[in-house]
């Protein structure tokens, strides 16, 4: 069916205030060239509006001209030839709402227009609003809005392609793979996935069959292996048994404990060892000064005779010298004061840190004390209380009715007993069955009792009795047999030594002798969950925790009574013992650098006195003086001083060596880590033998309960549960079998019909695509839509990837060629075809879009097509006129 619009005229819309009019569209390819915002898009609204809209919808606002009020009315002429008839559509909208469409000597009016319209060229109205894409149809899918030559959605149009593609003379089959095809697809499909996955795999209700089925068969396993668990679990009782018996014995946390006492104090040692290597270094330390001290004095006992010849031209400067000597001695002595009063503070602040780090220590044992006390008080209280608890239930158990097993199981049997006799004896009782009129009585006597017979019914007789008719006659009924009278006495002694045993019990019933059995068995499991939790919280007894209670309280009488003995606390803040200790040492160090001071500058003094003195002596006196006896004790004790100095400085140093190589062999970190390891160890045997003594305990009681457990019954009850749920699941398993191999038939029959349906496209698609990328292919997709492309790489091989990972040019030209082949399909079963391009192909470079204008032109040989562009200079070799919007 051909198709070719003539004129459009618009007025009223959006920037056309004025009307515009254009006309001679020619049958073929036209081409609109515009600036940006000059209408050209305003045009392809205005087309879209005059199918798409209803001409009474109030959702095309945006047709009203800019800045116009609530009075205008958008309107839209077309003028067009389909099948050579001439046709004409006028619409209008907002202010003033009509539509009229001539279709040669035939017109249509309003919403009969509309639809007479949507039916030729295949679209629909939204029922609601403006209209959408899913209501567009075949203009839908040739016509290119702008900026959406990229896009490609076929769902809205498949049907209407599936009818051009479809046999001419009918397939049945191609119903599969249009949109109904999908619904009965996805019906089953839902059918099917309510009872398997997506692998297969069993779901919902078909899952919950056949964990049932299997939750029932895992229980029945569970209680035919109860027996067996149970002999394993009085195996492991006693095993565990003998476990807690050896390590009663044996103790083995006592000896951990002797090797942690051992630990702790190789640690004492190693921490006293690490202080005398302190001290050591730091008399070492002292003895490397003094060696300095005496080598300087030895040094200038040495340089007195070279001072002696120079003692004349020294005269002068020596006497400047003494006067320096006496203010250096002055100096030295206030600094020694001063030095010794600070020693003297340093040691007060020691003795208080010391106090003060002796405090800390006794406040630290004083809080321990009190945590002890606060635990042994809690333990106490928790232990009375369930002692109190076990006082109680022992109380109530003594006075409660007692009730034993077995009673309840002879209760059971002689039930039984009686039960049978009564069914032996109606067996082989004489059985009277009647049927009187309404309102006629019989008196049945029998056993000195007479009973009244009305109506419809049946009466045994196992005893001689008489039946008076109406009128004075009586029948005398005497069943025989000598097994009657027994089993008539048989059911009389059953039921008298039920009611015997009942009595004797105290009970109405079998189901009062089972609660009351049942009580009893909860107060003794009561009882031994309350000796359990009493040996838990108290395992040596109440008078153990008392005895702890008392002894933490007396470490705490005793930590306070020991803090009240020290010196009250200084108002400011005292230092660490460490940082008072630190600086007592560095106040003695300086006290003693300046008695050193001071003695170096006496020495100078008298050094300085007797250089002037020597000065003003004659030169003999100078020899003479060197040569005095006493300079030569002097340098003989210096040297003698030195020399013992050094001995004993290399012998601390061995020592500090050795000591140095003790420490560090005996690995300070390692036997630490030792205490912590035996410290865990410890913790662990406790914990492990009283949580193996709670087992022991839980396991005595599961073993006790685990014998009054009515196996067999469960058994029969589960089996019958398993047999219904393997039904169940064999009922699921045969529809979910089903269901899937119908889901595989239709889609394999689907796929099939899809092949066959594509066919003729592909065809059409391999028409235009060699213009483009000659050697690719296209195949399509269920949605007949392209998906792949395949094409011959730089490197002559084949290469294939979806659509969507080509880029923004490459997808608009490809999706471009297929609206092409949708038009020729169409167009061939008899659809009216217009292609709508709106600034197409502008992201393609040269050579791509001297392809495309080659594709273009042979689509516009079959189809009209209306082409705006804002870039008239890349479309003037496409062989007709550019027509510009005035």
């Amino acid at each position: 069916m051909k198709l070719q619009i003539t004129r459009l005229r618009v007025e009223q819309l959006r920037r056309f205030r004025s009307p515009l009019e254009l006309g001679g569209f020619e049958p073929g390819l036209n081409i609109l060239a515009a600036p940006n915002e000059a209408g050209k898009s305003t045009l392809v609204r205005a087309i879209r509006a005059a199918f798409f809209e209803r001409h009474r919808s109030t959702a095309v606002e945006d047709l009203r001209p800019w800045g116009e009020g609530s009075g205008a009315a958008p309107l839209v002429e077309l003028d067009f030839l389909l099948d050579g008839q001439d046709h004409r559509l006028v619409k209008s909208f907002l202010g003033k709402k009509r539509c009229t469409l001539a279709a040669g000597a035939r017109s249509f009016d309003g919403t009969d227009a509309e639809d007479h319209l949507a039916h030729l060229f295949g679209f629909s109205f939204a029922s609601k609003g403006a209209s959408k894409p899913e209501n567009w149809g075949i203009p839908g899918l040739l016509w290119v809005e702008q900026g959406r030559g990229q896009e490609l959605d076929v769902s809205h149009a498949r049907d209407h392609l599936h009818d051009a593609l479809r046999d001419p003379d009918g397939d049945s089959a191609a119903a599969l793979a249009a949109s109904g095809g999908d619904a009965i697809l996805d019906s089953l499909r839902a059918q099917r996935d309510e009872l398997l996955t997506s692998t297969g795999k069993p779901r919902a209700a078909h899952a919950e069959a056949i964990a049932q089925v299997a939750a029932l068969e895992a229980e029945l396993g569970a209680i035919d292996a109860q027996v067996a668990t149970y002999r394993q679990q009085v195996d492991q009782l006693a095993q565990m048994r003998q476990q807690h018996q050896a390590d009663e014995m044996a103790k083995p946390w006592e000896t951990l404990r002797e090797e942690l006492l051992a630990a702790q104090r190789r640690n004492g040692a190693l921490q006293a060892g690490q202080e005398q290597l302190r001290n050591d270094r730091a008399r070492w330390r002292q003895l490397q000064e003094t060696r300095e001290l005496l080598a300087k004095e030895l040094a200038g006992l040495a340089h007195q005779q070279a001072e002696a010849q120079t003692r004349e031209r020294a005269c002068e400067e020596a006497a400047t010298q003494l006067q320096d000597s006496d203010a250096a001695v002055a100096h030295a002595r206030q600094n020694a004061a001063d030095a010794q009063r600070r020693v003297d503070g340093a040691r007060d602040a020691w003795r208080s840190a010391s106090q003060e780090a002796q405090r800390r220590n006794l406040g630290q044992l004083l809080q321990q004390a009190q945590a002890d006390a606060a635990r042994s008080a809690e333990s106490l209280a928790r232990a009375e209380e369930a002692h109190a608890r076990l006082a109680t239930l022992l109380a109530a158990a003594a006075v409660a009715p007692k009730i034993r097993a077995g009673d309840v199981e002879q209760l059971q049997k002689l039930e039984r007993a009686a039960h049978d006799a009564d069914l032996r004896r109606q067996a082989v009782a004489t059985r009277l069955q009647f049927v009187l009129p309404e309102g006629q009585t019989l008196e049945l006597q029998a056993r000195d009792q007479i009973h009244g017979l009305r109506g419809e019914g049946e009466r045994l007789i196992d005893a001689p009795a008489t039946l008076h008719l109406p009128g004075g006659g009586q029948l005398v009924i005497t069943p025989g047999g000598d097994d009657l009278v027994a089993l008539a006495r048989s059911h009389a002694d059953a039921r008298d030594a039920l009611h015997a045993a009942l009595l004797s019990l105290g009970v109405d019933g079998i189901a009062q002798a089972r609660s009351r059995l049942g009580a009893s068995a909860d107060l003794d499991a009561q009882i031994k969950l309350a000796q359990q939790a009493l040996g838990i919280v108290a395992p040596r007894g109440l008078e153990a925790l008392r005895g702890e209670l008392a002894q933490a309280q007396s470490r705490i009488a005793t930590a306070q009574a020991a803090c009240e003995r020290l010196p009250a606390a200084a108002a400011e803040s005292a230092l660490s013992i460490e940082e008072a200790e630190s600086a007592q040492q560095a106040a003695v160090a300086a006290e003693q650098a300046a008695q050193k001071s001071l003695a170096e500058a006496l020495r100078r003094q008298s050094a300085a006195q007797e250089a002037s003195a020597s000065a003003l002596r004659e030169l003999a006196a100078a020899r003479a003086a060197l040569a005095d006896p006493g300079r030569q004790q002097r340098h003989a004790q210096a040297t003698q001083q030195w020399l013992a100095v050094g001995a004993e400085a290399e012998a601390l140093t061995a020592r500090i060596d050795q000591t140095n190589a003790d420490v560090q062999a005996a690995r300070p970190d390692i036997v630490l880590q030792d205490i912590d390891r035996l410290q865990r160890s410890i913790e662990q045997l406790t914990r492990s033998h009283q949580l193996r003594r709670e087992q022991l305990l839980l396991l005595e009681n599961t073993l006790q309960q685990a014998g009054a457990q009515g196996l067999e019954e469960q058994r029969e009850a589960l089996a019958g549960q398993l047999m219904q749920a393997r039904r169940r699941h064999a009922e699921l398993q045969r529809r979910a079998d089903a269901l899937a191999l119908l889901c595989q038939k239709l889609e394999q029959k689907r796929q099939a019909t899809l092949a066959r349906l594509q066919a003729p496209l592909q065809s059409r698609m391999q028409h235009y695509l060699p213009l483009l990328m000659p050697g690719a292919t296209v195949q399509m997709d269920a949605e007949l839509a392209p998906a792949t492309l395949t094409r011959i790489n730089g490197g002559g091989a084949a290469e294939s990837g979806q659509l969507q990972e080509l880029s923004f040019g490459a997808r608009e030209q490809l999706r471009l060629i297929s609206r092409f082949a949708y038009a020729d399909l169409l167009q061939e079963a008899g659809r009216p075809t217009l292609l709508i391009l709106d600034d197409a192909l502008v992201h393609s470079d040269a050579p791509r879009l001297a392809q495309m204008k080659r594709a273009l032109f042979d689509a516009a040989q079959r189809h009209q097509v209306l082409l705006f562009t804002c870039h008239p200079e890349h479309w003037r070799d496409m062989g007709v006129a550019l027509r510009p919007l005035a």
